[in-house]
C-alpha cells in the first residue's frame, strides 16, 4: 500500500513540472575587465532580488537558467574590483 502512494506523488511531482514548462528563461553573458576586456573568471552574478545566480567560467562566461519573465537587474562581483550592476535586463 505504500508503494502505491510513492509512485502517485511521483505522478503528480512530473505532472507539476509539465505545467510549469516553457514559462521560464536563461540570461548568459561574459564578464570582462572595463577597458581591456581581459575575462573575470569566477565572478560572481546575481539577479538582484532573487535567489538566481551563477558564477563565470574561465573564460568568463556565464549563464542563469530557469528565469521567470521579468526585467532584472544584474550584479557582478569579484574580490579585488568594484561590483558592477546592469538594470533592464
Amino acid at each position: 500500500m505504500k508503494h502505491k502512494y510513492f509512485h502517485m506523488a511521483i505522478l503528480f511531482g512530473l505532472l507539476g513540472t509539465a505545467v510549469f514548462a516553457g514559462t521560464t528563461g536563461k540570461i548568459a553573458g561574459h564578464v570582462t575587465v572595463a577597458g581591456t576586456g581581459e575575462p573575470l573568471p569566477g565572478a560572481n552574478v546575481i539577479l538582484e532580488g532573487t535567489t538566481l545566480g551563477a558564477a563565470a567560467d574561465v573564460n568568463g562566461y556565464y549563464y542563469i537558467i530557469n528565469v521567470p519573465p521579468g526585467n532584472y537587474t544584474i550584479r557582478a562581483s569579484v574580490i579585488g574590483y568594484k561590483v558592477s550592476s546592469k538594470q533592464g535586463i
